[in-house]
């Protein structure tokens, strides 16, 4: 009879466990900055700044995130992929630098068109609407936010 109730109260405060490291994976809030590092040769490279914040009393095992650009639905530049797994403790936050080369400057004159690329690569004002994805796992629980950004070249 002992064993069934240790059972039970081992399976309930599991399940509970469980139940609140899926509420604190949707909880966590993401922001997203980008700015012009350099045009060059092979395309424009982007310097982000991805800010994880934890508002839950739960640490939380994050995966490196993993940036995605796009505009138009096509991918225009994303970050490397890193795997590394950082611990983000309770009511906290934690940012992540990152480099991000865009595709090439053919890739880009499909996409935002041939006027675009012109202004950009002779130093005139442009500004773009881009659709940031961010992914991650966190405690193993798969996790993706997306943010409209506008980034000025």
């Amino acid at each position: 009879m002992l064993k069934w109730i240790a059972g039970g109260a081992a399976a309930f405060f599991a399940g509970r466990y469980l139940l609140r490291l899926q509420k604190a994976s949707q909880t966590i809030v993401t922001r997203t900055s980008l700015k012009v590092n350099r045009v060059g040769l092979s395309g424009i490279e982007l310097k982000a700044s991805i800010r994880l914040q934890n508002p839950n009393p739960v640490a939380l095992a994050i995966q490196f995130p993993f940036l995605n650009l796009t505009h138009k639905d096509v991918s225009i530049g994303s970050s490397t992929v890193k795997n590394e797994t950082i611990q983000l403790s309770e009511n906290s936050e934690k940012t992540f630098d990152m480099a991000i080369q865009s595709a090439g400057w053919l890739t880009l004159i499909q996409v935002l068109g041939a006027d675009i690329v012109q202004k950009i690569r002779s130093g005139q004002k442009v500004s773009l609407d881009l659709l940031a994805t961010t992914s991650t796992q966190i405690n193993g629980i798969p996790y993706e936010q997306q943010e409209l950004i506008k980034l000025t070249i």
